[in-house]
């Protein structure tokens, strides 16, 4: 092999790299899991469930719309404070309770709130409702 004929070798490999890394796009660029966009509004927010906010911390800081039953709801001291359900789960919501926690019999009303998820993991995991 001499010299001169080791540039002309290499011309369809230098091709071939140049071309592959043309081809190749960088993780996560224009990807919806790049940026995440705070809905300003219920309408704006994904619906999830409230197994799916107890179980992925993924969804910890997100404003999200979930749907269930008023479980019980606190009185006095604890007014604002209420549990949301959803078969069996269940999640500590802070912030206005609805009507359908004081009817009897109580969780006979389906409701679907905007909340932000908060808390460190899932034992201390609750929703701030949000104005819908």
């Amino acid at each position: 092999m001499s010299i001169r004929s080791l540039p002309a070798m290499l011309l369809p490999t230098l091709g071939l790299l140049i071309w592959a890394s043309g081809c190749r796009t960088s993780p996560n660029v224009g990807s919806a899991a790049s940026a995440y966009v705070v809905p300003l509004s219920a309408a704006q927010a994904p619906m999830v469930t409230v197994r799916q906010i107890v179980e992925r911390d993924s969804l910890v800081g997100r404003r999200v719309r979930v749907g269930g039953v008023c479980a019980i709801a606190g009185t006095g001291p604890s007014a604002g404070v209420w549990l949301l359900q959803a078969g069996a789960w269940a999640i500590e919501v802070r912030g206005l309770v609805p009507p359908s926690c004081f009817k009897v019999p109580v969780g006979s009303e389906a409701l679907t709130i905007f909340a932000q998820i908060e808390g460190a993991d899932s034992t201390e995991r609750l929703l701030l409702r949000l104005p819908d």
